[in-house]
């Protein structure tokens, strides 16, 4: 997880938002998953035509969140 994390972050900062199925593919997780914490609204996420997309720096802040809490 932690090689795919640093790819994320290496990515230029134009790239402000992602798929849910980059957000899967970072932590591991199904797609099935990611749209779940979209549907529960536990995961920060924007409605873009037919398809989500989560702002980088949500995803930043979720993912220090769910870091700090299990900690």
């Amino acid at each position: 997880m932690k090689m795919q994390l640093t790819k994320l972050m290496a990515r230029p900062q134009q790239e402000m938002f992602l798929t849910p199925q980059e957000v899967a593919d970072t932590l591991k997780v199904s797609i099935f998953t990611v749209r779940r914490w979209i549907g529960q609204k536990e995961l920060p996420a924007y409605k873009v035509g037919r398809g989500w997309r989560i702002a980088r720096v949500d995803f930043d802040n979720w993912l220090q969140e769910k870091r700090r809490l299990s900690a």
